[in-house]
C-alpha cells in the first residue's frame, strides 16, 4: 500500500509513521500545491510511504486498537 502526503505536513507524516508506514522517499516538485494561499498551484514535494503485506497484520492491529480503545 502506498500513502502520500505533502512533505510539509508534519501532522500527516507523523500519523502515517505512527500507523507503521515507512518512508520510501520524497518526490520533489511532484504536484501543485492545493489551497487558497499565495502559493496555491506552485510545485510541492510529496512524501511517499509504504506498508508491505508482511507489515500489514501489525498495522491492522494498531488501527483496530485505536478504533476500539
Amino acid at each position: 500500500m502506498a500513502i502520500c502526503t505533502d512533505a510539509r505536513n508534519e501532522r500527516s507524516r507523523a500519523a502515517i509513521e505512527r500507523l507503521g508506514g515507512r518512508i520510501e522517499g520524497v518526490l520533489r516538485n511532484h504536484r501543485p500545491s492545493a489551497g487558497h494561499s499565495t502559493v496555491a498551484g506552485t510545485p510541492r514535494d510529496t512524501a511517499a510511504y509504504s506498508i508491505i503485506d508482511t507489515e500489514w497484520p501489525a498495522v491492522r492491529d494498531r488501527l483496530e486498537a485505536r478504533l476500539h480503545g
